[in-house]
C-alpha cells in the first residue's frame, strides 16, 4: 500500500526529533551555556567625623559685656570648623542625624558670631564685612549638601533605570530556548547585559565614593558601548523581540544618558562649590576681630579618633549584590563530531524521503495533467494509470470515474444542445420581432419606424421620388380611455393599428410611435397630390365605426403630413414637421388633414418661447389679479366680482389671458397657475369679507385640467378654512368642456356644491352640449356668452335666443349673467329682463384689488345714469326701473 503525505512527513519529523534528542544528551554532559556572576556594588565610605568635644559649643551661652575680655577667637574658629564638618557629613550622607547636626552647627555658628560681635564692639565697617563673610560661608555650605543631594538622587535614578534595562534583558533571556536546564541565547543580548553590568558597577562605585571621577568615566564608557551594541543590532531586536521592546529600551537609554550628563554636570558644580566653600571659610576667619586669638585656630582632623570620647562615626552601608549573565562556552571536539555525524545522517534520511515524495507526487500529477488536457481537447475516453502516493492514487481512480461520466454526459449534452439551439433560434426571431414591433398593435415601433423610413429616404434620393410622412393622433382618446377603461382603450388602439396597416399596405407602411400616436409612410410618392390623396384616405378610414367586443365605437383622428424632400431631408425632421402639422389639424377642429408649412414651425417656436417664459413667470410671481364687477339689475349694486389674471411682461404691459392661457393648458402649467389664482382670489375675498364688504362674493375661473386633479375639492375647502371665508362667498366658473373630463370631475363639482360653493357655467350658448350641461352639471349660475349679447340690440334672432335662455334658466332656478355689455343699446335691450346680472366695460372695466371697494361705491351712480339714459319710448320702464332701483339701493345702503 502506498504511503501518504502524512506518513512521510511523520518519518521526517521523527528523524529531526532523533537529532534533537541526541544533541540534548551530548549537551547535558557538557558545560553550561550561560553562567552567572555576582556584582558587588561596594560599601558606602564613612563620612567625616564630628569631634565630640565640640559638643560643648552646642549649648554654650552667648557672651556678655562682662565676659568679653575672656572671649577669644578660638571659640569662633571651633564653631566654623564644626559647621564645616557638619556640612561635609551632610553632603556625604543624607540621614536625619546628619541633617540635625548641620542645623545645630549653623545655629551654634550664628550664636557665637553674634556674641563675638557684641563682646568685641566692632566698628560698623568691620562688622559689615564680617557679616557678609559669614553669610557667604553659610550659603556655600548649603549649596554643597544640596548639590550632593541632587547627585545622590540622579545616581539613584540611574540605578533604577539600569535595573529596568537589566530586567528587560533578563526577560528576553528567560524566553530563550532552554535545553535540559541550560540556556541558549543570542550573543548580542549577552553582550548587552555584560556592558550594562559595567554601567551598573560604575553607578554603584560612584554612589559609594565622593568625587571619584574614574567611576563617572566608567559609567560613560559603559553607556557608550551599550549604545553602540544596541544600535548595531536594533533591526534584529525588532524582529526577534518586538517593536515595543526596542522602544522601551531606547527610552531607558535616553533617560540613562540624560542622568549621566546630569551627574557629570553635578560633579563639576560640586567641585566648584567645594572650592567656594573653603574660600568662604578662609575669608570668614580673616574677617574675625583682631583682638581674637586667631593663632589658636583648630585644624580639621584627617583621621577620626577611636576613643570613647572621640569622634562619632556614622554606620557603614550594606553591600549590594546583583546577578548577571556572562559568556558561553563551547562543546568538546569529540562531541562536536558526533553531533555532526548524527546531523548528516538525519539530513540524508530527510533528503531521501523528500525525493521519494516528490517523485511520488510529480509523476502522477503529470499523468493527470496530460489526461486533463486530452479531456479538454474532447477525448473523454482517456484513463489515468494508478501509482504514487496514496492520495494521488485515490485521486486517479476518481479521475477515471469522472472521465467515464463525462463520456456519458457528452452524448446527452449534444442532444440537449441541438434542441436548445432550435429554441434559441425561435426565441431570437421572437425577440427580434418584439424589438422591432409594438406589442399591442404588432406594428413597427418607433425604433423600427426610423429604420424603415431611412431606407425609404435612401431609395427616394436615388430614384428622385418623394416620401410622405403622416402623423396621426386619435381625437379625445384620453376621455374614451378614462371613461371606458384602459383595457377597452387598448382594444381600440389595436383595431386602429389594424385598420392603418390595411390602408398603408397599398402605398407604404404604418407604425405606432406610442400612446395614441401613429405614423404612416408613403414610400414612393410622385408628387404632393399623392400626399394629399393618401392623407384624405387616412382621415376617411375612421368614418366607419370600429367593432370592438360586439359594439360599435366611433373614433376620429387628426392627421399632419410632411413631404420629402420639400419639408426635410432626415427622418427626424420629417416627423417633427408632420407633428407640427398635426397641431394645426387639431386647431382646425379635429378630424382634419393639415400639411406642414414653415409658419407652423414658427408658431411652435413661439409657443415654446411663451411656455418657457411662463415657467419663469410662475417662479418669479409675475402675475396679477384684476377684478371685474357683476351688477344686479334689481338692486343696481355690485354683488359679485370676477377674478381675471394678467401677466406682467418685461416691457410693462399686462398681457390678457387670451395670449397665454392656451399655452398653459397645453403645457400643464395651468395647474400651478390655477392654484395660485385660487389662493390669491380667496385671500382677497377674505380681506373684503372681514373688512368693509361682509357680503363679498368672488368668481374664480377653473380649468378642466384643474378639476381632474384628485384633490382639487379638498384643496379649495382647505383654502376656505385657512382664510376663514364662508363657502357662499366664492363661485367657481367653468366651461362646458368639463363634460368631456369624465364622471369623476362631475362628482367633484357635486361635492363642492354640497358645501354651498356656487358653480357657474361660462360662455353658455356657444357649444353643442350646452343643454346637456344644464342637466348634468350641479350649476347655480349660467353666463350668457358675449357672442349672444353682441347683437342683441341689432338682431332679433339674438334677442329671441337670449330671452329664451333667460327664461329657461329662471325655470331651472339658475341665476343669469350677461357678459360683454359694452354699449348703451345692449343695456337697453337687457333692461326688460329683471333679476339678471350684467357685466361689461359699459358698467366697469376690471380694476385692481385696492380699487374694488371704490368701484362698489361708484356703480350705483353709474347704473342710475344708464337707466336715465334709456331711449324716450322707454320712459315708463326707465322711471319704474329707476324708482325701484333707487328704493332697493337705498335699502341696501341702510342694510
Amino acid at each position: 500500500m502506498a504511503l501518504g503525505i502524512t506518513n512521510r512527513l511523520i518519518l521526517s519529523y521523527a528523524a529531526v526529533a532523533v537529532l534533537a534528542a541526541a544533541a540534548n544528551l551530548i549537551v547535558k554532559h557538557g558545560v553550561e551555556v550561560i553562567r552567572t556572576h555576582h556584582l558587588d556594588r561596594g560599601l558606602v565610605s564613612a563620612p567625616p567625623t564630628i569631634d565630640a568635644n565640640s559638643a560643648a559649643l552646642r549649648n554654650s551661652p552667648l557672651p556678655t559685656a562682662a565676659t568679653a575680655q575672656a572671649f577669644n577667637g578660638a571659640l569662633l574658629a571651633a564653631a566654623i570648623e564644626r559647621y564645616k564638618q557638619a556640612v561635609q557629613v551632610r553632603a556625604s550622607v543624607d540621614s536625619p542625624s546628619a541633617a540635625v547636626e548641620e542645623r545645630a552647627a549653623a545655629r551654634n555658628l550664628d550664636n557665637v558670631s553674634h556674641g563675638l560681635q557684641q563682646a568685641a564692639e566692632l566698628p560698623a565697617s568691620q562688622r559689615g564685612r564680617f557679616l557678609q563673610a559669614l553669610q557667604t560661608f553659610e550659603a556655600a555650605g548649603r549649596d554643597s549638601f544640596r548639590l550632593a543631594d541632587a547627585r545622590r538622587e540622579a545616581l539613584q535614578e540611574a540605578a533604577v533605570c539600569t535595573d529596568a534595562m537589566d530586567q528587560q534583558l533578563k526577560t528576553s533571556l528567560d524566553r530563550a530556548w532552554k535545553i535540559f536546564g541550560r540556556v541558549l541565547a543570542r550573543q548580542s543580548i549577552l553582550q548587552l547585559r555584560s556592558e550594562l553590568d559595567d554601567v551598573r558597577r560604575g553607578v554603584a562605585r560612584r554612589s559609594a565614593t565622593d568625587g571619584d571621577r574614574s567611576a563617572t568615566n566608567a559609567i560613560v564608557a559603559g553607556e557608550t558601548a551599550f549604545n553602540s551594541t544596541f544600535d548595531g543590532n536594533a533591526a534584529a531586536y525588532s524582529r526577534a523581540e518586538s517593536g515595543k521592546w526596542v522602544g522601551e529600551m531606547r527610552e531607558n537609554l535616553r533617560k540613562l544618558a540624560a542622568l549621566i550628563e546630569s551627574i557629570t554636570k553635578l560633579d563639576s558644580e560640586a567641585g566648584v562649590t567645594a572650592e567656594r566653600f573653603e574660600h568662604a571659610r578662609v575669608r570668614l576667619l580673616d574677617a574675625m576681630p583682631a583682638r581674637s586669638s586667631l593663632a589658636a585656630r583648630p585644624q580639621p582632623q584627617s583621621q577620626p579618633s577611636r576613643n570613647a570620647g572621640g569622634p562619632t562615626q556614622l554606620p557603614m552601608a550594606s553591600p549590594v549584590v546583583d546577578t548577571i549573565i556572562t559568556t558561553s562556552t563551547g562543546l568538546k571536539d569529540r562531541e562536536r563530531h558526533l553531533v555532526g555525524w548524527i546531523t548528516t545522517a538525519v539530513l540524508a534520511v530527510i533528503l531521501t524521503i523528500s525525493l521519494w515524495t516528490v517523485w511520488s507526487i510529480v509523476v502522477p500529477v503529470r499523468r493527470m495533467l496530460r489526461a486533463t488536457k486530452r479531456i479538454a481537447d474532447g477525448d473523454v475516453d482517456v484513463r489515468v494509470p494508478g501509482g504514487g502516493i496514496g492520495e494521488l492514487d485515490t485521486l486517479s481512480r476518481a479521475f477515471n470515474r469522472m472521465a467515464a461520466e463525462l463520456a456519458a454526459a457528452r452524448n446527452m449534452t449534444r442532444d440537449y444542445q441541438q434542441r436548445l439551439e432550435e429554441k434559441v433560434e425561435l426565441r431570437t426571431r421572437q425577440l427580434q420581432h418584439l424589438a422591432e414591433h409594438d406589442a399591442l398593435t404588432h406594428l413597427p415601433n418607433r425604433r423600427q419606424i426610423f429604420v424603415l423610413l431611412n431606407h425609404a429616404l435612401e431609395r427616394a434620393a436615388q430614384n428622385r421620388r418623394h416620401v410622405a410622412v403622416f402623423f396621426l393622433d386619435i381625437d379625445n382618446f384620453k376621455n374614451l380611455n378614462d371613461s371606458m377603461g384602459h383595457a377597452f382603450g387598448d382594444q381600440v388602439l389595436a383595431c386602429v393599428g389594424q385598420r392603418l396597416k390595411e390602408t398603408a399596405q397599398g402605398f407604404g407602411f404604418a407604425g405606432r410611435l406610442g400612446g395614441d400616436e401613429f405614423t404612416a409612410v408613403y414610400e414612393d410618392a410622385a408628387s404632393a397630390d399623392d400626399l394629399l390623396a393618401a392623407g384624405r384616405r387616412l382621415v376617411g378610414i375612421f368614418d366607419r365605426p370600429l367593432l370592438i367586443g360586439g359594439r360599435e365605437v366611433v373614433v376620429r383622428a387628426s392627421v399632419g403630413a410632411s413631404l420629402y424632400p420639400d419639408h426635410g431631408q432626415r427622418a427626424e425632421d420629417l416627423l417633427s414637421a408632420a407633428d407640427a402639422a398635426l397641431f394645426r389639424a387639431k386647431a382646425m377642429g379635429r378630424s382634419q388633414l393639415a400639411v406642414f408649412t414653415p409658419e407652423l414651425i414658427e408658431t411652435a417656436a413661439r409657443k415654446f418661447t411663451i411656455e418657457q417664459c411662463l415657467r419663469r413667470a410662475i417662479e418669479r410671481d409675475e402675475f396679477d389679479l384684476v377684478y371685474q364687477p357683476e351688477v344686479s339689475l334689481d338692486s343696481l349694486e355690485m354683488v359679485l366680482v370676477e377674478s381675471l389674471v394678467r401677466w406682467r411682461l418685461p416691457d410693462g404691459r399686462q398681457a390678457p389671458p387670451a395670449e397665454f392661457l392656451a399655452v398653459t393648458e397645453e403645457s400643464g402649467l395651468i395647474i400651478d397657475l390655477g392654484n395660485w389664482i385660487l389662493r390669491k382670489a380667496i385671500k382677497a375675498a377674505s380681506d373684503w369679507h372681514h373688512g368693509e364688504w361682509p357680503d363679498a362674493r368672488i368668481a374664480i375661473n377653473v380649468s378642466p385640467r384643474q378639476l381632474m386633479e384628485r384633490r382639487f375639492a379638498e384643496f379649495v375647502l382647505e383654502l376656505l378654512a385657512e382664510f376663514r371665508l364662508p363657502a357662499r362667498c366664492i363661485e367657481l366658473e367653468l366651461t362646458e368642456s368639463v363634460l368631456q373630463t369624465g364622471s369623476a370631475t362631475i362628482e367633484s363639482l357635486r361635492h363642492l356644491r354640497s358645501h354651498d360653493i356656487a358653480i357657474a357655467l361660462d360662455d353658455f350658448g356657444t357649444g353643442y352640449s350646452s343643454l346637456a350641461s344644464l342637466e348634468n352639471l350641479p350649476l347655480s349660475r349660467i353666463k350668457l356668452d358675449r357672442s349672444l349679447i353682441a347683437g342683441i340690440d341689432r338682431n332679433s334672432r339674438s334677442a329671441a335666443i337670449a330671452a329664451s335662455l333667460i327664461g329657461l334658466c329662471r325655470g331651472l332656478d339658475l341665476e343669469v349673467t350677461a357678459e360683454g355689455v359694452e354699449r348703451p343699446e345692449q343695456f337697453a335691450a337687457l333692461a326688460n329682463h329683471r333679476s339678471i346680472h350684467l357685466q361689461g366695460y359699459l358698467i366697469s372695466k376690471p380694476v385692481a384689488c385696492d380699487d374694488v371697494l371704490a368701484a362698489k361705491r361708484m356703480i350705483p351712480k353709474i347704473m342710475q345714469d344708464l337707466l336715465l339714459g334709456l331711449p324716450g319710448n322707454r320712459s315708463d320702464i326707465r322711471r319704474m326701473d329707476f324708482e325701484s332701483s333707487s328704493s332697493m339701493a337705498s335699502q341696501s345702503r341702510k342694510g
